[in-house]
């Protein structure tokens, strides 16, 4: 697989996930770098290594965290994600999931209606 069809699966993946948890809105892509160099901050110039998908959705009419990252887990699980919901901490809901070297999140707040997936590829040498 190349790192080009590791982020089509991901970006696929965090949008029918976020479809699926959040059902009558369509889940937006706010983020999407494509393939990037880890390094590329530090100087560490080298081929491209990493892709980064950002999907936000939610609904401003009924905005419940707790909910919603359960079912989150859930969806993630049945479709062979790897789940750990963390302890509520200052109203910040949050999940993160694995699964054949991809890593993901899950976010939402108490304050806010927002539901937002970010997940990232595994490193090109391990695709």
């Amino acid at each position: 697989m190349t790192l080009t069809e590791a982020r089509n699966f991901l970006r696929s993946e965090l949008l029918a996930v976020a479809a699926l948890v959040v059902p009558d809105q369509t889940p937006t892509v706010t983020q999407d770098l494509g393939p990037v160099n880890q390094g590329a901050l530090s100087e560490d110039r080298g081929p491209e290594s990493v892709c980064t998908i950002t999907v936000e959705t939610g609904d401003p009419t009924t905005p419940d965290p707790e909910a919603q990252i359960g079912f989150a887990a859930e969806t993630l699980d049945a479709r062979g994600w790897k789940v750990e919901i963390t302890p509520v901490e200052s109203g910040l809901h949050h999940l993160t999931a694995n699964r054949d070297g991809y890593d993901l999140t899950v976010d939402a707040s108490s304050t806010d209606w927002r539901l937002t997936f970010t997940g990232q590829t595994p490193l090109a040498d391990d695709v």
